[in-house]
């Protein structure tokens, strides 16, 4: 099954205009204006407004952090990060600059400075949803799946109409083996961003893990509506389509996987799997087997099909050289290895096997 990924997506949030308790200081009018022309994409003159709001009031820490707004929105990270640090400088509390700047860091991977300045921002405002977001980044890069959902779920106390934090949190929850709480995280997800192709796959793959099978191939098959290119909907299709024993079904949404992804190995031994169970004995599924172990030759599931199609064919010798392959990738007791060797004790030399003659099936 391929993994669920979260949508790793880091908030930089604008905090726009007055400052704290709605107060007007001196260079409010700047401060303004620039905001006019940032929303209205002018970045050279908002940041000009914010340099000129900073000169005017030296003890703001709206100015530099509005500045470094614009400098990441011109992909200048070094000059926002400087402008951060600068707004910090200005007011240690200042928690959306704290949250930016945590950002940054999280970007560079930089994970224990990020931590030091999530953990500045949320502490400093315990309401601020782009810094609880961003902290459950930090978690699931820390490999702390559990303290990421609990940030995630304090983003969406603040923010529930934050779809990317429902279908982060959908991740994580399936990471800890909480599948029933993923696929409720994952229907939020999907409500609040119907567009998405990734979240409509991760819906179907987690529907297939509960074995729900006919809902799982209507979200797959939405997602590659949404997105023909999005090459693990059509890979999560055509595996949903194997475990419902439609082989032909699985066979095309395969292909359109492989071409879009042809040196992804897992694709190619699903491909092979699937031209194997819609016919063994057509020449496409020993080509499709053959370079899926072209591609791995660690894949067991490919030599496993291949040694089914050797034994259809009569093809003994040949099937006994792939069991050996295969025991070389897995334990002598492994499942694949043990079925392989029960399939080539069926193989008569010289003779093929009728299509109601297939071996065994994972």
């Amino acid at each position: 099954m391929l993994a669920m990924q979260g949508i790793s997506q880091i908030v930089l949030a604008m905090f726009l205009a007055a400052g704290p308790g709605g107060a007007v200081k001196s260079g409010a009018a700047e401060l303004e204006r620039g905001e006019t022309l940032f929303k209205a994409g002018d970045l050279a003159g908002a940041l000009q407004a914010f340099d000129n709001a900073g000169k005017t009031d030296p003890k703001d820490a709206r100015a530099p952090y509005l500045r470094g707004v614009v400098l990441e929105k011109k992909n200048d990270l070094v000059g926002a990060e400087k402008a951060f640090r600068e707004a910090i400088a200005r007011d240690g509390h200042f928690a959306p600059a704290h949250n930016n700047l945590g950002a940054i860091l999280l970007g560079r991977n930089d994970l224990p400075a990020a931590e030091k300045a999530l953990l500045a921002a949320t502490t400093s405002d315990p309401k601020n949803a782009s810094a609880a977001f961003n902290l459950g980044l930090l978690r699931e890069a820390q490999k702390q799946p559990r303290e990421a959902a609990a940030a995630y779920r304090k983003s969406l106390q603040l923010n529930p109409s934050d779809g990317t934090c429902h279908a982060n949190l959908c991740s994580v929850l399936r990471k800890v083996g909480d599948l029933d709480g993923a696929i409720a995280e994952c229907r939020q997800a999907v409500r609040l961003m119907p567009e998405s192709a990734m979240v409509l796959t991760n819906l179907g793959l987690l529907l297939s893990d509960k074995k729900q099978f006919d809902e799982a191939r209507e979200q797959l098959r939405l997602a590659t509506q949404k997105d023909a290119k999005f090459a693990p909907a059509w890979t999560g299709l055509g595996r949903v389509e194997l475990r419902r024993k439609q082989a032909a079904a699985a066979v095309e949404a395969l292909a359109k996987a492989a071409k879009l992804e042809p040196k992804d190995s897992s694709v190619a031994a699903d491909y092979c799997r699937a031209l194997v169970e819609r016919d063994m004995r057509a020449k496409a599924a020993e080509e499709g087997c053959r370079r899926a172990i072209a591609l791995d030759a660690q894949s067991g599931l490919a030599h496993y099909e291949l040694v089914k199609i050797l034994v259809a064919r009569g093809d003994c010798t040949g099937a006994k050289v792939e069991v050996g392959r295969l025991g070389t990738i897995e334990s002598t007791k492994g499942k694949a290895k043990t079925q392989a060797d029960e399939i080539v004790k069926t193989c008569v030399p010289g003779k093929v096997a009728s299509p109601a003659g297939k071996g065994k099936r994972n």
